[in-house]
């Protein structure tokens, strides 16, 4: 018997895990693995930042930890690649993934706006902050 093929959830180029809790399998799981990862890297450059794999499964994307710090001589921020993560084990991928950019979402979500949205799922009903409303 042939497997039947589910097709892929196609995945807006400039996303964010925000903008896909809906298609997630198990989105608390899912975002609280990725702030793990987050925290990991916080402790380690003082700063995380986490961009969503766009050419993957929407029901587990595949994601960029980053981290910005800034020069010392001109001042500027500059953005550097921690690690990438498949989505499904959350195991570290090699690096020529973090190398294709067209790989990764544009837009980066900071760790406290992964804490703040793991809140939000974890419960439901509380008071939502002022950009629930929005699309």
């Amino acid at each position: 018997m042939a497997t039947k093929r589910v097709p892929q959830t196609p995945i807006a180029a400039d996303v964010t895990i925000a903008d896909m809790v809906e298609t997630l399998d198990k989105p608390v799981e899912y975002v609280r693995r990725v702030l793990e990862k987050l925290e990991r890297c916080k402790r380690a450059h003082g700063d995380a930042q986490v961009r969503v794999g766009v050419r993957g499964r929407a029901e587990c994307p595949n994601y960029l930890i980053e981290y910005v710090r800034e020069d010392a001589k001109t001042r500027e921020r500059v953005t550097y690649q921690d690690a990438a993560y498949s989505g499904s084990t959350h195991r570290e991928l090699a690096a020529h993934h973090i190398a294709e950019a067209r790989n990764w979402s544009p837009e980066e979500m900071n760790i406290t706006a992964v804490s703040a949205l793991i809140g939000r799922l974890r419960n439901p009903r509380a008071p939502s902050s002022r950009f629930a409303d929005e699309d």
